[in-house]
C-alpha cells in the first residue's frame, strides 16, 4: 500500500510538471507558454505584465571613472491598452565635459503566428533622437508589431560621466512584475546610503567583493536582490504622490575617498543642507535688490495695516510676474526674470522675498517639495529632494505664509500642491522647530443657502447664494478662470446640477471671500399625486469615492474644509411632506471627518440643513474601512429622496 502511495505521488509530480507553464528569464528566449498567456492570474485586469526585469549597475575604472547602467526587460501584452509599453523614452544628460552615452540598444517583438514564433526586430528607422534643451537629449523608439498577445523585450547600456549619483531602482511599476533582479557594484571610493521604500518587502543582500577594471584592483560594495510577484502601483486620486509609496531603492552619496584626494563628506543632516545653501547662489539671491522699487516704496509708506501692506506687495509681484509652471530652488537671475515678466517658482519668490525684506518685514524661506514630487524624507536630509520654497512672515507674533506663483493665492492661502505636511525652515537645524506643517493654515469654508418654492407642476424656482472662503475661494477662482467665458461656465453648472440658470453673478473674485449668486429653475420628478425631491435638492456626493475592498495606501485629501448647506423651500398649499430621510449625525476616524443632516416641515416650508467637516486630511490604511463606510452612508443619504404628497 505504501509503495502504491509513493508511486501515485511521483505520477502526480510528473503530471504537474508537464502542465506547468514555462517562463524564461533570459532575453532572446521566448516560450510558447509566454506567447499563449492571456491573463496574469495574480492580476486578472492587468493590461500587461513584466515577465522579467534585470538591472545591473557598476563602475569602470581606467584613465577616468565611469558609471555604467545596463537594463533588460521582457513584457507580455495582455490588453490593447498595454501596447503602449512598446514605446520607450531614454533621457541622456550632457553638460559640457560630462556626458552620457547610449549603446547596445536592441529590441524585439515576438508573436505566435499559425503556431510558430515570429520575431520582429527594432530597426534604426524606428529610433529617434530629440534634443530637449542644451543639457538633455531624448532617445525614443517604438517596437514594431506590438499587439495583444505580443511578448516584447529590449535592452540597452548607458555609460555616464556622472559618477556621484546612482539612479533609483524602481522595483514597482504601473503594471505587475513577475520577476525582478538587480545588482549594484560600487567601488570602495564611494560610500552610498541605502533607502528602501514601499510596502513590498525586498530581500536585499549587501556583501563585499573584489573587482578589476582597466588595470586597477579595488574592493567593492555589492547590493543585490531578487524578488517576485510585485503588484502594480496604480494611479490614485486620493494619493498626493504615488512615488512616495512605490517599492524602490534609493542611493544617497555620503562620502568620496579617491586615492590621492581629500575625503569629501556630503550633506546628511539639515545643518549640512543649510550650510550648503548658504554657500550657494540661493543665499546670494535672497539678498538681491528688488526690481519694483518705486511701487514697493509707495506700499511701504501707505497708511494701511502691515497685514494689508504684506498682501499688496504679494499682489504686486503676482501682477508683474507670471509663473512658467516650473518648480525650482535656484534662479539664474531673479532680476532678469522680473524684467521678462515670467519665471520659475524660484525667480518669482526671490523677487517677492527681496520686496518684503526691503519693506521691513521679518521673513524666512520655507524649503519644500511640492506634493506631486514627493515628501521630504524625515530620516535623511538632502538637497536633492528640495524643489522650491515659499516665504514665512512673522507679524505681531503670528506666522503668515505667502507664495507668488499663482495670482489667486493669498496670505495663508497657497496652491494646493504646496500644502505639504513636511517643510523646512531655512537655517534652522533641529528637528523640533525646523519642520513646518502647511496643510491647515486657514479656515476653509463653503456655504450655500437655497431659498425657493415648488409649484404644483413640480417646478422648483429660487436663488442659491454660495460663499467660498480661503482655500475654497482659491479653488473656485482657478476653476472659474479655466473657462473661456462666463457663458461657458454657466453651461457647466447647468450640466452638473441639471438645472436652468436664469442669472449668475460673482462678487469678490480676487479676494479670500467669493460670493456666487444663482437664480435657477429645476424640474423635479413628479406625478399627479407626488413630488420627489433630492434630500439636498442637489446631491452633495453622487458616489462613494472609496470603494476598494482593501487598501494599503493612505487616503490623502486636498485640504481641511467645512461645508454648510441650508435649504428653505415653500411647497404648494395642498401638499404635505410624507417621507424624508432620517435626521443623522455621523463621525468617523476619531472625529477627523463628520456630517449631520436635519430636515423638517414648518407650516408651508420645507427646511433642510446639512454640515460636513473634514478636519483631518491624511488617513492611514488602518482607518480605511471606517472611512469607506462613512462615505458609503454619506452617499446613501445624499442620494435619498424627500416625498411630498398632494392632499386628497
Amino acid at each position: 500500500m505504501k509503495k502504491l502511495l509513493i508511486f501515485s505521488t511521483v505520477c502526480l509530480l510528473i503530471s504537474t510538471s508537464l502542465f506547468a507553464q514555462t517562463f524564461s528569464r533570459k532575453l532572446g528566449k521566448v516560450t510558447k507558454d509566454e506567447l499563449e498567456m492571456t491573463v496574469y492570474d495574480k492580476a486578472p485586469d492587468a493590461e500587461a505584465v513584466i515577465l522579467y526585469e534585470d538591472i545591473d549597475m557598476h563602475y569602470e575604472v581606467s584613465d577616468k571613472i565611469r558609471f555604467v547602467y545596463e537594463y533588460k526587460i521582457k513584457i507580455k501584452i495582455l490588453k490593447k491598452e498595454g501596447a503602449t509599453w512598446g514605446d520607450k523614452e531614454i533621457m541622456l544628460y550632457n553638460r559640457g565635459s560630462s556626458d552620457e552615452y547610449l549603446s547596445g540598444l536592441k529590441a524585439t517583438a515576438y508573436n505566435l503566428v499559425d503556431g510558430k514564433i515570429v520575431e520582429s526586430e527594432l530597426k534604426k528607422d524606428y529610433i529617434f533622437k530629440e534634443k530637449i534643451d542644451e543639457k538633455r537629449t531624448m532617445t525614443k523608439f517604438s517596437i514594431p508589431e506590438v499587439k495583444v498577445g505580443t511578448v516584447i523585450e529590449y535592452k540597452y547600456r548607458i555609460t555616464s560621466d556622472y559618477i556621484f549619483s546612482i539612479p533609483d531602482i524602481n522595483v514597482q511599476h504601473s503594471i505587475p512584475v513577475m520577476y525582478c533582479k538587480f545588482n549594484v557594484d560600487v567601488p570602495e571610493y564611494f560610500k552610498f546610503r541605502l533607502n528602501v521604500k514601499g510596502y513590498h518587502r525586498l530581500n536585499i543582500k549587501r556583501t563585499g567583493g573584489n573587482s578589476n577594471s582597466g588595470g586597477y584592483s579595488f574592493i567593492t560594495d555589492v547590493v543585490s536582490c531578487e524578488t517576485e510577484h510585485i503588484p502594480a502601483l496604480k494611479d490614485d486620486s486620493n494619493v498626493w504622490c504615488l512615488n512616495d509609496f512605490r517599492t524602490k531603492v534609493e542611493f544617497e552619496l555620503s562620502s568620496i575617498q579617491i586615492p590621492g584626494q581629500i575625503v569629501r563628506n556630503y550633506a546628511n543632516n539639515w545643518q549640512s543642507v543649510n550650510e550648503a545653501l548658504e554657500k550657494s547662489d540661493f543665499n546670494s539671491d535672497l539678498k538681491t535688490s528688488y526690481p519694483f522699487k518705486k511701487e514697493v516704496l509707495a506700499i511701504k509708506e501707505s497708511s494701511v495695516s502691515d497685514r494689508e501692506k504684506l498682501r499688496n506687495i504679494l499682489k504686486l509681484v503676482q501682477s508683474k510676474m507670471k509663473w512658467n509652471e516650473t518648480y525650482s530652488l535656484l534662479s539664474k537671475s531673479p532680476r532678469s526674470a522680473a524684467e521678462k515678466g515670467t519665471g520659475s517658482s524660484a525667480d518669482i519668490n526671490f523677487v517677492l522675498h527681496s520686496a518684503l525684506r526691503d519693506a521691513g518685514f521679518d521673513i524666512v524661506p520655507i524649503l519644500l517639495n511640492p506634493r506631486n514630487k514627493g515628501r521630504l524624507p524625515l530620516a535623511q536630509a538632502t538637497l536633492d529632494n528640495i524643489n522650491t520654497f515659499i516665504i514665512r512672515v512673522t507679524l505681531d507674533g503670528e506666522f503668515l505664509f505667502v507664495d507668488g506663483t499663482n495670482p489667486h493665492s493669498d496670505i495663508n492661502v497657497l496652491p494646493s500642491n504646496l500644502l505639504v505636511d513636511r517643510a523646512r525652515v531655512y537655517k534652522v537645524n533641529d528637528d523640533r522647530s525646523g519642520w513646518v506643517n502647511l496643510t491647515n493654515l486657514a479656515q476653509n469654508t463653503s456655504s450655500s443657502v437655497l431659498i425657493g418654492g415648488i409649484d404644483e407642476s413640480g417646478i422648483l424656482s429660487g436663488t442659491i447664494k454660495k460663499k467660498y472662503t480661503n482655500q475654497s475661494a482659491y479653488s473656485f477662482a482657478n476653476k472659474y478662470e479655466s473657462y473661456k467665458t462666463k457663458e461657458e461656465y454657466i453651461e457647466s453648472v447647468e450640466k452638473e446640477d441639471g438645472m436652468k440658470v436664469e442669472s449668475l453673478e460673482i462678487e469678490g473674485l480676487d479676494s479670500l471671500a467669493i460670493t456666487e449668486t444663482i437664480k435657477f429653475s429645476l424640474t423635479t420628478n413628479s406625478t399627479d399625486e407626488y413630488i420627489y425631491l433630492n434630500s439636498l435638492v442637489f446631491p452633495f456626493i453622487s458616489e462613494n469615492p472609496l470603494k476598494q475592498q482593501e487598501r494599503i495606501l493612505p487616503v490623502e485629501f486636498n485640504y481641511p474644509i467645512n461645508y454648510n448647506i441650508s435649504c428653505i423651500i415653500t411647497i404648494p398649499e395642498n401638499y404635505t411632506l410624507e417621507e424624508k430621510p432620517d435626521n443623522i449625525k455621523l463621525s468617523a476616524c476619531e472625529n477627523g471627518i463628520k456630517y449631520s443632516y436635519l430636515s423638517q416641515q414648518t407650516l408651508v416650508n420645507l427646511q433642510m440643513k446639512f454640515t460636513y467637516s473634514l478636519d483631518r486630511i491624511i488617513y492611514p490604511s488602518n482607518e480605511y474601512k471606517d472611512l469607506s463606510a462613512f462615505y458609503g452612508m454619506l452617499t446613501q443619504m445624499s442620494g435619498s429622496q424627500i416625498v411630498i404628497k398632494k392632499n386628497q
